[in-house]
């Protein structure tokens, strides 16, 4: 984990939900109650009644779940249970008379009592929220405002580099002492999951052991951290080890949403591993076993594509494209020489900011005759003269709208710019990278160097 990245964990506090078991009746059912009032300035009537609160979620693509609804009696009371499947952090609705007065976050828990009182208009200002979950979330919010201070002066390296890990260690210890002090709670496991991710990069050992006690106490982890852990495996104990610490989440997890992201993960990590038979055989079993889920469908139908065509170690398909200095170009003519094709627009954000990394990896790899070809889908003459205006083109770039760019999509089964596809001097596929897999593409470039040395 970079320095810069370092800001980016304390939000997994505002977005994470856990999840809590229990086979009763009444499994999972948290008693809400409170007072909403009108304030003056909106309401002289005394009368606080047709408010209503309201929270939801989205089940499905379409589908929405009422977790719970009240409506405000004349004095403003209201009561209601709500019914959730897991703990977590939910938005609560507050309207009267067709019209939104605002949102709050509310924590939702298994047996726990919630007392929130308020005023219109100024829901958001006014909200007094009571629980022993809520008490728990605003000392880990306490805690995360300081390390958002801290990870900001890192950041602008106001705190010696020799000292940074001694502050995050630190940090790391103050969120596992909320864990700690307060197990069982939604908050104490967002806690426990922060104390462990703000340590990647700095002490992987006890990254790992503190998230195994979290995964231990409530039977899952969040996606961020549960991806750091297989990434951090990968990376150390190889292949093989990593498919059994998967094995284990999915056994362990409770879940169906983290079932199916567990699964989805080792299909990745096979499919970029050249692993495409097993890689194969798991994505016949997810499609078996969820096949009314849409999204599973829509992703295994992408993913066996790709596996049949463009998996590492695939022959890359057949293109030819026209240049901007007027030359034609195609894949075949690429054969003896490695090189980085890469699909994006050029008002992508992404792009923009990678791209000064790639002419440093251009100038560097050259040197073993590496090519980059850029290919600008929905470019304009215009759009693509002002990106180069403070910018260097010194790779070849195939000429804006000079190609069936819907055939082009349908080949490499595009779904996401910018995606690059790094391609060996055999014309073999050794991976490929989209948006924010920038990083990986150095460890496809350090086999173009083994083989040419």
């Amino acid at each position: 984990m970079t320095l810069r990245n370092l800001t980016a964990y304390i939000l997994l506090i505002l977005i994470t939900i856990s999840c809590s078991s229990d086979d009763s009746e009444d499994r999972n059912r948290t008693y809400i109650e409170g007072r909403v009032t009108v304030a003056d300035s909106l309401d002289q009537s005394g009368d606080y009644s047709d408010i209503r609160i309201l929270s939801s979620t989205r089940s499905g693509v379409e589908s929405v779940d009422t977790l719970f609804y009240a409506v405000t009696d004349s004095t403003g009371s209201f009561s209601a249970f709500a019914d959730i499947d897991e703990n977590g952090i939910y938005p609560v609705l507050f309207s009267r008379n067709n019209n939104n007065f605002g949102l709050i976050n509310v924590v939702l828990a298994e047996g726990d009592s919630v007392t929130i009182t308020a005023e219109l208009p100024d829901i958001r200002n006014t909200a007094v929220i009571e629980s022993d979950e809520q008490e728990v979330l605003r000392t880990l919010e306490r805690v995360e405002r300081g390390f958002r201070r801290v990870a900001n002066f890192i950041n602008a390296g106001a705190i010696a580099a020799d000292s940074v890990q001694i502050e995050i260690e630190k940090w790391s210890d103050i969120y596992w002492q909320v864990y700690e002090e307060n197990r069982g709670k939604h908050a104490a496991r967002l806690s426990g999951e922060s104390a462990a991710t703000i340590l990647q990069d700095w002490n992987d050992s006890l990254m790992v052991s503190r998230a195994n006690e979290v995964l231990e106490e409530y039977g899952r982890i969040s996606p961020n951290l549960r991806n750091m852990l297989i990434e951090h495996f990968a990376e150390n104990e190889g292949l093989d080890a990593t498919l059994n610490y998967i094995d284990e989440l999915e056994e362990t997890t409770p879940l169906q949403n983290d079932k199916i992201s567990i699964k989805i993960r080792r299909i990745d990590l096979l499919y970029d591993s050249s692993r495409t038979s097993r890689a194969t055989e798991y994505l016949n079993q997810l499609k078996n076993e969820y096949p009314d889920d849409e999204f599973v469908q829509e992703w295994a139908e992408n993913m066996a594509y790709d596996l049949e065509y463009l998996a590492p170690g695939s022959p890359f398909p057949e293109l030819e494209f026209q240049l901007v200095n007027g030359d034609s170009i195609s894949t075949s003519d690429m054969r003896g020489q490695p090189f980085l094709l890469e699909i994006t627009r050029f008002d992508n954000a992404l792009y923009q900011e990678q791209y000064d990394r790639t002419v440093a990896i251009y100038q560097i790899y050259r040197n073993f005759d590496l090519e980059i070809i850029t290919v600008p889908v929905s470019v304009s003459d215009v759009m693509f003269a002002a990106f180069f205006q403070e910018r260097n083109r010194i790779w070849p770039f195939v000429q804006p709208n000079s190609f069936d760019t819907e055939a082009l999509v349908e080949v490499l089964n595009l779904n996401r710019v910018p995606t690059r596809f790094l391609i060996d001097s055999d014309g073999t596929i050794i991976g490929r990278y989209i948006g924010t897999e920038y990083d990986n593409i150095l460890e496809g470039l350090q086999r173009i160097t083994t083989l040419t040395e």
